[in-house]
């Protein structure tokens, strides 16, 4: 159905789609209000209560106990790392993959020798 619209038709739906928006808009300024009064009264409310300073004091405390924690693991690679440890862990971690290719290898000639017969 191919039908002309008049410019009236056209100002009626551009008018239409205005007011809808328009609408929309004054309906999202209210929830920004509402949404930003609400905020104002929680934090008036963690205020009030100390809940914030509680907040920051934990923060706090978390934080130095991760620095402690920190501390003590560095000081650790240090010891283990001035002890020759961890270069005799390494070495250790080498030996056992070396070994397991043999094995491996053993295994694979072992099975490619039945598989022969």
């Amino acid at each position: 159905m191919n039908r002309k619209m008049s410019s009236d038709e056209n100002s009626v739906r551009i008018h239409d789609y205005s007011d809808h928006a328009s609408e929309s808009i004054k309906k999202a300024a209210t929830d920004i209000r509402e949404s930003s009064s609400a905020t104002k009264q929680l934090l008036h409310t963690l205020v009030r209560t100390g809940a914030i300073e509680e907040i920051a004091r934990a923060i706090l405390e978390t934080t130095i106990a991760i620095r402690d924690i920190a501390n003590e693991v560095n000081d650790t690679v240090k010891d283990l790392k001035e002890r020759g440890t961890i270069k005799d862990i390494a070495g250790a971690v080498s030996d056992t993959a070396n070994e397991t290719r043999n094995t491996i290898g053993i295994a694979k000639a072992a099975i490619d020798a039945d598989n022969t017969k």
